[in-house]
């Protein structure tokens, strides 16, 4: 969702607030100088961690200390790939959702009947529930723990007396009989936090069984904060109900045996969870659009608390929902392609900020085509698109499974609006029917993401607004998308990054350094492609998706399928995954010497006809001031003289290696490309010909984006300091005409 956008001037919220959405720094929180505060859990500042492992059933959970998987999975995780035939999901866990909306309170009422399924080869009588709109609740929740020690979210909501949000759990019952609740913190956080609900249930599932149980709760949603809220009329209502987490098994994402995975709700992390069916009924006044998760199911009807909407959708993992009276008549469109059913697609937006909506209603058309061609075909028959309104942008910029959200503004750029829809709408496959774990390896789904978007928007240019002097032609020139993710996701400048992209959401040094999982993700893995070279990358992650789709892939599973797709490339793909996934390796390759001299004759006995002969100093000047004579009555094509050139050029491995290609052009037109020799740290060519060498440079295709000073990748023969004085007197004149318009304002 990072797009460079700058607001200055007058209150352009919407816009500003898009910078915030969009800058990958600050869409992880990254912003101002608190955000380089060190990154510990919550509580015990040891780091030490002890996962719960007191329920009776004697399975853990997941702790502090889970993150990125080097294990791959087994093949039959998750029941196995799926083939043709429906369900696409095993349907783990089904709900029954039942939503009453005041929109003046701004509350849920709910009630829910969950259906389960036991995976396990062992009773469970535990079972452990989300319950994240507590993190909203006050200062005591990790999530809010961790917002005032590391510094804002995205745009930096604070909430308000009023304001704040939480989910009440008023009873789960299994047949009737109530169940014991508790609220556990498995990640060590504070003992305030009530993110994560533990029940013990009655009666035991037995292995390989099934149970329903039946919850009522309240929910109290907070002003518009972090991906749900309200404001005026206008609600977002996402993580709003009790979820059930997910009990991995033996060869699932690295366990070795059942585990739980229900990790608390922190600051950076998202959302991972078991696939369904899902059926919902919203209940809201008359004269609100409705939009949610899945399709309609038939027309809305009277009830007494208002209109009733019905949704339904199967295999999906998450469900969430708009209620406005402000939005326009839906813009509608469709895709249709092969292997997908029809697919229906509305976007819901402010009458005010119609070309957003039309620029988003594209971007997921568009969209829709590319990713069902590149990975595989979209298989839901329903899209809907949410641009919120104005003061209600922190809501936009996030993703659920057929139902995401975009960002808007009467007066914001297209090209923006079509970048964030991109990334929202990718969701859907990373988050969505691939469901990586987004707690433990966010670069899956963040990361993955963003470089399959850059893959479908390299052929356009994202475009920067400064407000004001934009409008008066100062703004800086269109920024070609790979340009932005190597300012954005490399190492500068020029020190490795604290934190490999393969670590979890919570354990890291700033939140800048969990920012980079979505542009150095692009990096790296465009790297990757650019060494495997044709389709490799295309094919492996076909192969990907077909393998994985509904069956909660990790780390190790994207890089065997990788393999598996180019066995010859295993091994540099197997020591790309551990340099610049598992490990932040450094890459920095420099010309360090470009030099050019004649050769000309020297003093000495040497052979002549035969004989040794003494050559003086007088004999060798006489010598070339002949031969230059001779030259200049000539003609010449290329050449600087009548003696040849010996060039040498040096170069220095500076860290990690990549494979590295020189170019290296001549005085005469001629040029001629160069392999580093692998395993050497510097290396030397020296050429002796008649032309002398004009320039050189490493990498010409730009193919190593990770090279954190790609300004030492080219030199050459001469030095030419035009270039930086015209860019220093650019800089100088647009910065004292800036300062010269601001002062008389």
């Amino acid at each position: 969702m990072r797009v460079p956008v700058l607001s200055f001037g007058r209150a352009r919220r919407c816009v500003a607030v898009i910078a915030s959405l969009t800058l990958p720094g600050l869409l992880a929180g990254a912003c101002g100088r608190r955000s380089q505060a060190l990154l510990t859990a919550p509580a015990d500042p040891t780091g030490s961690r002890s996962a719960e492992v007191d329920n009776a059933d004697g399975i853990p959970v997941a702790g502090w200390e889970a993150g990125a998987v080097r294990r791959a999975s087994a093949q039959d995780a998750w029941g196995g790939q799926r083939g043709d035939g429906a369900p696409l999901s095993d349907r783990v866990a089904s709900y029954e959702l039942r939503a009453v909306v005041d929109p003046v309170k701004h509350t849920v009422e709910g009630t829910e009947k969950l259906h389960w399924k036991n995976r396990s080869d062992r009773a469970v009588r535990t079972l452990y529930f989300h319950t994240y709109l507590n993190g909203f609740a006050g200062p005591g929740s990790t999530w809010m723990t961790e917002k005032a020690r590391f510094g804002q979210f995205r745009s930096g909501v604070d909430l308000e007396a009023g304001q704040w949000g939480y989910i009440d759990v008023q009873s789960v019952a299994q047949g009737g009989r109530a169940a014991a609740m508790r609220y556990v913190q498995p990640d060590g956080g504070p003992p305030t936090d009530r993110s994560v609900l533990r029940v013990d249930l009655p009666e035991a599932i037995p292995a390989g069984g099934e149970a329903s149980l039946d919850i009522k709760f309240h929910d109290q949603l907070p002003r518009v904060t972090a991906r749900t809220g309200w404001f005026g009329s206008y609600h977002l209502v996402a993580q709003w109900f009790p979820k059930i987490g997910v009990l991995e098994l033996a060869g699932e994402r690295g366990a070795e045996g059942p585990r739980w995975n229900v990790h608390e709700f922190h600051m950076h992390s998202e959302f991972y969870a078991d696939w369904g069916s899902y059926d919902l009924e919203i209940v809201a006044p008359r004269g609100f659009t409705v939009g949610s998760v899945g399709g309609r199911v038939g027309e809305p009807r009277e009830a007494p608390e208002g209109l009733v909407h019905h949704f339904h959708q199967d295999d999906v993992h998450d469900v969430a929902f708009t209620v406005w009276d402000g939005f326009a008549p839906p813009l509608r469109g469709g895709y249709d392609g092969p292997g997908s059913p029809h697919v229906d697609v509305q976007v819901l937006y402010p009458p005010e900020y119609d070309s957003s909506g039309r620029a988003a209603l594209q971007a997921t058309i568009d969209a829709l085509r590319y990713f069902s061609q590149t990975l595989g075909p979209y298989p839901y028959k329903q899209v809907t698109v949410v641009v919120p309104p104005f003061n209600a942008t922190e809501s936009g910029g996030m993703e659920y499974e057929t139902f995401f959200t975009s960002i808007g503004g009467s007066d914001a750029v297209d090209a923006l609006v079509r970048y964030v829809t991109v990334h929202e709408f990718g969701h859907g496959y990373f988050m969505g029917l691939l469901a990586s774990n987004e707690f433990e390896e966010p670069f899956l789904d963040e990361g993955i993401n963003e470089w399959w978007d850059s893959r479908m928007l390299e052929n356009e240019q994202l475009t920067f607004d400064l407000g004001w002097p934009s409008r008066l032609g100062f703004g800086p020139p269109p920024l070609h998308i790979w340009d932005f993710q190597w300012t954005t996701g490399s190492n500068l400048p020029g020190r490795p990054l604290a934190d490999p992209i393969a670590g979890n959401s919570w354990h890291r040094m700033s939140s800048g350094t969990y920012g980079a999982v979505y542009a150095h993700t692009a990096v790296v893995m465009h790297d990757l492609e650019k060494q495997l070279g044709g389709d490799a990358i295309a094919r492996g992650m076909k192969l990907y998706y077909a393998r994985w789709h509904h069956r909660h892939p990790s780390a190790a599973d994207l890089r065997e399928a990788l393999v598996d797709a180019a066995p010859d490339a295993a091994e540099t793909i197997r020591r790309w995954f551990d340099q610049q996934v598992y490990g932040a390796d450094l890459v920095d390759d420099a010309i360090d010497e470009v030099t050019s001299e004649e050769i000309l004759p020297q003093p000495g006995r040497v052979e002549n006809d035969g004989k040794i002969v003494e050559r003086t100093a007088d004999d060798v000047a006489r010598e070339v001031a002949d031969r230059r004579a001779a030259f200049d009555r000539e003609r010449h094509d290329g050449t600087d003289g009548p003696f040849p050139f010996r060039s040498v050029i040096r170069t220095q491995r500076h860290a990690a290696e990549v494979p590295q290609t020189l170019l290296v052009e001549f005085a005469d037109g001629s040029a001629v490309r160069l392999a580093w020799p692998v395993g050497e740290r510097w290396h030397r060519w020296v050429f002796e010909k008649p032309a002398r060498v004009k320039q050189a440079r490493l990498d010409p295709a730009g193919s190593i984006l990770l090279d954190v000073n790609k300004l030492d990748d080219g030199r050459t023969r001469e030095s030419h300091h035009l270039p930086a004085v015209r860019l220093a007197a650019d800089g100088t004149t647009w910065l004292e005409t800036l300062l010269s318009l601001v002062s008389s304002l």
